[in-house]
């Protein structure tokens, strides 16, 4: 099964250096978790030299394994890689005779289907740290390393050596063939941390800082960040380096179970969503949900229908008012009403009008005869006016409808942003 990896973090400093000189790939800002393998590598030869020869490194691992994805980055494709690396090497050098001398460190990490394949060249180095313990730590190939593992000198000795930025191993050319030690890692569990890095950062950064910050509760960018602290100001070379770390399979899983649900129901056309029930806590489990599952923007809908019934019912009102108001020379006669539990009932003479009346007793008005002709002519108008559809030719209902469909259409568009 393909290890997967959280999001990795490269970098790149000059530190005190006229120039920089090491290269990683891909390139600090580039990667991705569907980067199957990182590279770092210091040049040497200083100025142009190093600089190219990392650069050189890189590129070419790079394309000759993005073209072998299907290999799983066994041994002997890393060794032809490196083949491949040393005849560009070789190009280079048979039409630039000044650029002999240059040479680079090479540390690659990559995530096979079973297993982490680990190669390293010279003294650039690669950790696996798990919990804050280190798992894994290749061995340089400089001179400092081997006098160490011969016992002529100690470990307190070999950090201020005189000679510890010597190497014994680089990539040159074919003139001076090379090997790449490469390891096949099983022992990977989601949440192991795999660091690799130019021996800038080893100048403050020793193995008890790396386990402790590695093994802290920080985030991998504040845990990137607190070793560059100690880096920055301090160290003398360059200093590079990718952090990745294994992804905790159950963990995403866990994710996995919410996230794809609220974006199934993000992009559901009728915005549907579940809410608890308000019967009381002795309900039968199966009346503890509504029968219905309410939409969301319903409620939006009943406050803005109360609205527009209240505006409706105010302004009949106020129109009955005003149209029943007697003028002063109009006489008005007493209403006979009789109330009841729940209605209101008027005088036989008025009650075909108030059959289509809102509850409101209207007073029964005797009209001169001089004021007749305008009267007519106020019912009339008056008549149009009751005639006319409200919200130019648009109902309440017909407008709310209208403004949820538009609702609808905008969270739909919003898992697609």
């Amino acid at each position: 099964m393909p290890y997967s990896i959280y999001p990795p973090l490269g970098f790149t400093f000059q530190g005190q250096r006229e120039n920089n000189e090491d290269s990683v790939y891909p390139e600090v800002g580039m990667a991705t978790p569907q980067n199957r393998f990182f590279i770092v590598c210091d040049g040497v030869g200083g100025a142009q030299k190093g600089e190219l020869a990392s650069h050189i490194a890189v590129s070419g691992f790079s394309d000759f394994l993005n073209t072998h994805t299907d290999s799983d980055f066994s041994e002997e494709v890393i060794s032809e890689a490196l083949g491949y690396v040393q005849q560009k090497f070789d190009e280079m050098l048979a039409v630039q005779h000044l650029l002999k001398g240059m040479a680079t460190t090479f540390t690659l990490v990559a995530f096979g289907e079973d297993a982490v394949h680990v190669g390293h060249i010279g003294d650039s180095r690669i950790y696996q740290i798990r919990n804050g313990t280190i798992i894994y730590k290749s061995e340089d190939h400089s001179k400092v390393n081997f006098l160490l593992k011969s016992g002529l000198i100690s470990a307190e000795q070999a950090q201020n050596h005189p000679e510890r930025n010597v190497i014994m191993r680089a990539i040159q050319g074919s003139h001076r063939d090379t090997k790449i030690e490469i390891h096949s890692l099983t022992d990977v569990l989601p949440g192991d941390y795999f660091f690799q890095c130019t021996d800038g950062v080893l100048e403050n950064v020793n193995d008890d800082a790396l386990s402790q910050i590695l093994g802290s509760e920080e985030t991998n960018s504040r845990k990137l960040q607190l070793i560059l602290n100690l880096c920055d100001g301090n160290t003398r070379d360059n200093y590079s380096g990718y952090l990745v770390q294994v992804a905790n399979n159950e963990l995403a899983d866990a994710a996995k179970e919410w996230i794809e649900p609220m974006q199934a129901m993000a992009q559901n056309a009728d915005n549907t969503m579940k809410f608890k029930s308000t019967t009381p806590d002795t309900a039968s489990p199966a009346s503890s949900l509504p029968s219905e599952t309410p939409k969301s923007n319903r409620g939006l809908w009943y406050l803005g229908g109360l609205v527009l019934i209240s505006i409706v019912s105010f302004s009949i009102f106020f129109f009955n008012r005003n149209k029943s108001k007697p003028t002063a020379s109009e006489a008005v006669l007493p209403v006979v009403m009789q109330e009841t539990d729940t209605l209101t009932t008027v005088d036989t003479s008025v009650a075909s009008e108030s059959q289509t009346a809102p509850l409101t007793a209207f007073p029964v008005v005797k009209v001169p005869p001089h004021l007749s002709a305008k009267l007519k002519a106020l019912k009339k108008a008056a008549a149009l006016d009751s005639a006319a559809v409200p919200f130019g030719g648009v109902t309440p209902n017909e407008t709310a409808f209208g403004k949820s469909k538009k609702d609808t259409a905008a969270i739909k568009k919003t898992p697609g942003r």
